[in-house]
């Protein structure tokens, strides 16, 4: 079989039906990753814009897109300019070593932050290609909370983590836009993830091309339309070399949708593709009518409006069963059970919920077992 393109002998096969010559098909992925910039025109010429890496594959792939197109000499030249950063823990200190060794093969700066920065809001720029000097105690303190935390919501807390940082980094670096690195297979693992963890309101926003939650700064992804086949193809033929493989933590749901989005591609080719054009389509109908905004993921605070949610089931659950156990009489109906809903402030399994943190942060700030917590949850939680 030929090239698909120009006839030449194939060398790459995607989606075992389509056949490409390593040629047509670099330009084919070029292509891809600018016609998703061009095509939602949220760049304006030399813009700071600052760029996530992992290490991983979508992030090395992301590194040499962006390195290709900035160097470019026409008119097809990505005119933006680039920071670099990288968010590490202590399990990952010799994949940031190496990451900053990588970013140095293209003459690329890279800021390299430590995760625990979030417990103390201390958001001070450190010094490029360097390892962000942190003492040992405050580095135990947030290894102990993600510890303190099953698998599934320590996955959950840690990817807002990363984006609060970006957030935060990006606004020092004077930078509005933020590139990452995920892909229509991340993506399509995201949205179903989200979808049972209760974070289905926020899928237009961690699913889709574009989350303005912050009002200064954008998160945008520019290689969604490139999946994890593609990104394996471009790295052995440009011959990169990845530093870090994953950031999921085993025996979690995050693993086993994974797993299972997974196994099903191999089997139905469009089912990665399918799961995200469906995503594309969900989006919150109405403008929200309050400024409050979960003091995490910066999600609205606006669920007043919503007849039956996962939150006011886990209560109703909460509530019926208290009442078994207290010398009440039980409910006899349906509109008994509303009426103590409505009446009463304390039913709610989240303390914190609607007045400080959404659905979602609420159920992961349960789940954590220790002491002290992040800076704006203990102020939340001191102004009770």
């Amino acid at each position: 079989m030929n090239c698909k393109k120009c006839d030449s002998p194939k060398t790459v096969i995607l989606r075992k039906k389509d056949y490409y010559c390593d040629n047509c098909f670099m330009l084919n992925t070029n292509h891809k990753f600018r016609a998703c910039l061009g095509k939602n025109k949220v760049l304006t010429p030399n813009e700071n814009v600052m760029i996530g890496l992992s290490g991983g594959v979508g992030s090395t792939v992301l590194l040499d897109l962006v390195h290709h197109a900035i160097s470019l000499e026409n008119t097809k030249k990505l005119r933006i300019t680039p920071f670099f950063i990288h968010l590490y823990d202590d399990d990952c200190r010799c994949l940031a070593e190496s990451l900053i060794k990588q970013c140095e093969k293209y003459d690329f700066d890279v800021y390299v932050v430590h995760l625990a920065v979030y417990m103390n809001s201390n958001y001070e720029l450190p010094q490029a290609n360097t390892l962000q000097d942190f003492s040992e105690n405050e580095r135990q303190v947030f290894k102990d909370m993600m510890n303190s935390m099953p698998p599934s919501a320590a996955n959950d807390f840690l990817l807002k983590i990363k984006r609060n940082l970006l957030v935060e980094f990006a606004k020092k670096l004077s930078c509005s836009v933020i590139f990452t690195a995920e892909t229509t297979n991340t993506l399509a693992v995201n949205l179903l993830s989200n979808l049972a963890i209760g974070r289905g309101s926020q899928v237009q926003y961690d699913i889709g091309f574009c989350d303005n939650r912050d009002d200064k700064v954008k998160i945008i992804r520019p290689i969604k339309d490139i999946s994890n086949e593609e990104l394996n193809h471009y790295i052995s033929i440009k011959q990169l070399t990845p530093v870090n493989d994953s950031h999921i933590k085993s025996n979690s749901l995050q693993s086993v949708i994974s797993l299972f989005v997974s196994e099903l591609q191999e089997n139905f080719q469009a089912t990665i593709s399918t799961v995200c054009k469906t995503a594309d389509k969900i989006g919150d109908q109405k403008e929200s009518n309050t400024h409050e905004k979960c003091l995490i993921c910066e999600s609205d605070l606006d669920v007043k409006s919503m007849k039956l949610s996962a939150f006011e089931a886990t209560n109703v659950s909460r509530m019926v069963s208290l009442e078994k156990n207290q010398s009440n009489p039980p409910f006899e109906k349906t509109s008994d059970i509303v009426h103590r809903l409505e009446n009463n402030n304390n039913t709610s399994v989240f303390p914190l919920i609607n007045k400080y943190l959404c659905y979602g942060c609420s159920r992961n700030h349960s789940e954590i077992n220790v002491h002290k917590l992040p800076n704006q949850l203990q102020k939340a939680l001191s102004a009770e």
